[in-house]
């Protein structure tokens, strides 16, 4: 029986995901779907497109991020990803939810629907991430288990509070069930765990992983039946590192995922299309790497017909003239073709800066002759080294910072709760300060410098601006607002990144820094994450998981 179908790709050189190889076949896609692969004279197509000397590949699939470490909405990061190839996501909205609540996970599902992209929603499991920390909300099992109604929800995010798994927390283990009986699955975050903790996150049936930053902690989680994730970021860039734990045997368990990337890294380099590209500069077989970026990212998430080009599947795919430099001729998803576009920004309303400041608040005493606990950067990563260290003390046996080692405070902004001081070792400012409202995992303000007075002009813009970030030197601040929960801009990609490389040409000015600092310094806030942090509650060491005083 005849069939008019809306698409024919002709003679394209089509990837088999499941023996991974390409072969020279036409593409009929109808209503989204692809209905045969393969000459067909019973199919007629409204569109035939000639697809001669080009490469078909299923759609990329990131499988595991943060939208709002882009600074995007939903909607315009889909604009931006999509023309990266990347038609799948999944997005944990922990950032967000830590901020506003259910009422912010709502606001990302809202805003997804303004984009083509296929976003996926894993719920945040742990908000606040530990008690070392005050976020602006707090939720429970019983407050994530109704998004399980809907079908954008594909699970249970990156469970990072390991103790609570270990010890058996009866809310934490509430949260997985409910993922498990709404038939999702859950993530894992598995920072520094070994075979034996790994085994305590599968007996609760957890299944991935993306913390994985060298082979021998990659094949730990294959080991122990996880998927992979390897990651490649902005800050945290393991995908060398992991690749040569893949092998025709084991290759299924693995995928990527840029987890942190900004919108200007994405502009520049690419997302997925980045790590397929840089797989194969490293020796990946093409077909491998194409698949590790779509059906396996899509199995590792327990979807269904998503992620290979078969019938049956989405017609999600990108058409390459160039197989291992990733370059994108046209981008196919749900069995349209991607045509940019900006959308409407949603507003995320009753937003607030809720703290008192006082330069009084930035004193840090200390104890002339005595080493100090300092948080020492390590550059392109997440985590940070513990130093025991002298540092300069004043006259007034206050702290005095320099451009080797910096003051650092987090202000709690939800309810006035107070904050904590720190030292910190690796942005080499000369001068000025800079600060944020964004700070992993519960995103209160977070200040570094190397003059007072800067750093208190930094902290009141951004209370003055609703949040955002700042670079202040010598009086002048330049500003990067983030209208949305102090996380996201409501500007186009474009105006975002010509934003941000003021606020970077400016942080030039003050400091010689490689690597974004921004980002970097958001993360210095995260005590999940080792070895020596600080939260607005104090200067927190991950192995003892217990506060500490600077001095001993």
């Amino acid at each position: 029986m005849s069939q008019t179908v809306d698409f024919c790709l002709k003679n394209g050189q089509v990837l088999n995901v499941f023996n991974q190889e390409f072969n020279q076949k036409d593409l009929w896609i109808k209503a989204g779907k692809i209905v045969f692969v393969g000459k067909n004279d019973q199919l007629t197509a409204q569109t035939t497109v000639d697809c001669t000397g080009k490469y078909l590949v299923p759609g990329l699939i990131d499988a595991h991020l943060h939208i709002e470490s882009s600074l995007l909405t939903p909607s315009e990061f889909g604009r931006l990803s999509l023309q990266n190839g990347v038609t799948s996501i999944f997005a944990d909205p922990h950032e967000i939810a830590s901020v506003a609540g259910i009422s912010g996970i709502q606001y990302m599902l809202d805003s997804a629907k303004k984009t083509p992209l296929h976003i996926h929603y894993m719920l945040p499991s742990s908000v606040p991430a530990t008690p070392f920390e005050h976020a602006g909300a707090k939720l429970d099992a019983n407050a994530l288990k109704p998004f399980y109604q809907h079908p954008e929800i594909a699970g249970l995010a990156e469970v990072m509070d390991y103790p609570a798994v270990a010890n058996a927390d009866a809310d934490m283990i509430q949260k997985i069930r409910d993922a498990q009986e709404a038939h999702r699955h859950v993530d894992g975050h598995g920072a520094g765990l070994g075979p034996k903790e790994l085994a305590a996150y599968r007996a609760y049936g957890i299944d991935t992983d993306h913390e994985a930053t060298s082979k021998e902690e990659a094949l730990d989680r294959v080991n122990a039946g996880m998927a992979v994730f390897l990651r490649e970021g902005t800050v945290e860039r393991d995908e060398k590192n992991l690749l040569g734990a893949i092998t025709p045997a084991n290759q299924g368990h693995f995928a990527f995922a840029t987890d942190d990337k900004s919108a200007a890294d994405i502009q520049k380099e690419g997302s997925i299309n980045f790590n397929v590209a840089l797989a194969i500069q490293e020796g990946l077989k093409a077909e491998q790497a194409y698949t590790m970026a779509s059906y396996n990212a899509a199995q590792a998430h327990h979807l269904e017909n998503i992620g290979a080009l078969a019938p049956g599947f989405t017609a999600d795919l990108l058409i390459l003239t160039d197989l291992n430099q990733v370059k994108i001729d046209q981008t196919m998803v749900d069995g349209n073709f991607f045509h940019n576009q900006t959308e409407d920004v949603l507003p995320l309303p009753g937003q607030q800066m809720n703290l008192t400041f006082d330069e009084t608040d930035l004193r840090l005493p200390l104890q002339a002759n005595k080493p100090a606990h300092v948080i020492e950067i390590e550059p392109h990563h997440i985590t940070t080294l513990h130093k025991i260290e002298d540092v300069p003390v004043g006259s007034t046996g206050e702290f005095s910072p320099n451009q080797t080692y910096a003051k650092v405070g987090v202000f709690e902004r939800y309810r006035d709760l107070g904050h904590g001081l720190g030292i910190i070792k690796g942005l080499e400012l000369k001068a000025g300060a800079i600060a944020s409202t964004i700070a992993h995992d519960s995103h209160n303000l977070i200040v570094a410098g190397v003059d007072d007075a800067d750093m208190a002009l930094a902290v009141e813009t951004l209370k003055k601006i609703g949040g955002g970030q700042v670079v202040a030197n010598h009086g002048k601040v330049t500003t990067l607002p983030l209208p949305i929960g102090g996380l996201m801009s409501d500007l186009p990609y474009e105006e975002l990144i010509l934003k941000q490389d003021q606020l970077n040409q400016a942080f030039q000015e003050i400091s010689s820094l490689p690597f974004d600092p921004f980002l970097t310094l958001s993360f210095m806030a995260l005590p999940v994450i080792p070895s020596l942090k600080i939260t607005d509650q104090g200067l927190f060491d991950f192995n003892q998981f217990s506060f500490i005083n600077i001095q001993d």
